[in-house]
C-alpha cells in the first residue's frame, strides 16, 4: 500500500529540543504511524530565524524524535527544507504527485488546521488527502496570541481568493 503523512514543522529551540506544538504534531503522527504502520512519513522544517537557529534543519530533530519513539528508519522519508507553511507544500508537491500516494495525511497543530487546508489547495490540491488535526496542549494563555495571528492570516486569504 502507498500511503504518506505529512507532519507540518514547528518551533524547535537553538539546541534542537522541539517546542511544544511540534511534539503535539509528531505524537499525532507517531500514534497514527503505530495503527497504520506501512505509511510512510515526511517531516517538514528547515532553518528560520522564528521556528529554528539550531546546527541541523528542524525535520532532523522531528526524525529523530519518531526514531526515538520505534518509527523504523524506513518509513522516514527524506525531511522537507521549508521555512514556512507555503513552503512545506510547495516543497512537498513533487514527493506527493509522484508517490502519488492512496491516502495523504496532513498533520498540523488544531489551531493551524483552517489555514492549512487553504494552503494546501492552492499549492498542492492532491485529491486523496485527510487533515488531522494534532490537539494542541499549550495553555490558554499561550494559544490566544496563536489562533489571533491563525485568524488574520487566514482572512488575509480568504481576502485574496475574491
Amino acid at each position: 500500500m502507498n500511503n504518506m503523512i505529512i507532519v507540518l514543522g514547528a518551533p524547535n529551540d537553538a539546541q534542537g529540543n522541539l517546542s511544544q506544538i511540534a511534539h503535539d504534531r509528531l505524537h499525532c503522527a507517531y500514534n497514527l504511524y503505530l495503527a497504520n504502520p506501512g505509511f510512510k512519513i515526511v517531516c517538514t522544517g528547515g532553518f528560520g530565524a522564528h521556528f529554528n537557529t539550531a546546527d541541523q534543519p528542524h525535520y532532523f530533530y522531528a526524525h529523530k524524535f519518531l526514531r526515538g519513539k520505534g518509527v523504523a528508519e524506513n518509513a522516514l522519508m527524506e525531511g522537507v527544507l521549508s521555512t514556512n507553511t507555503i513552503a512545506d507544500f510547495e516543497l512537498s508537491k513533487a514527493l506527493v504527485m509522484d508517490a502519488s500516494p492512496e491516502i495523504l495525511l496532513v498533520i498540523t497543530s488544531d489551531f493551524h488546521m483552517e489555514r492549512a487546508r487553504i494552503l494546501y489547495r492552492q499549492y498542492i490540491g492532491y485529491p486523496k488527502v485527510v487533515f488531522i488535526p494534532a490537539v494542541s496542549s499549550l495553555s490558554e494563555e499561550q494559544l490566544a496570541p496563536l489562533i489571533a495571528h491563525e485568524s488574520r492570516a487566514v482572512k488575509k486569504l480568504r481576502e485574496e481568493e475574491i
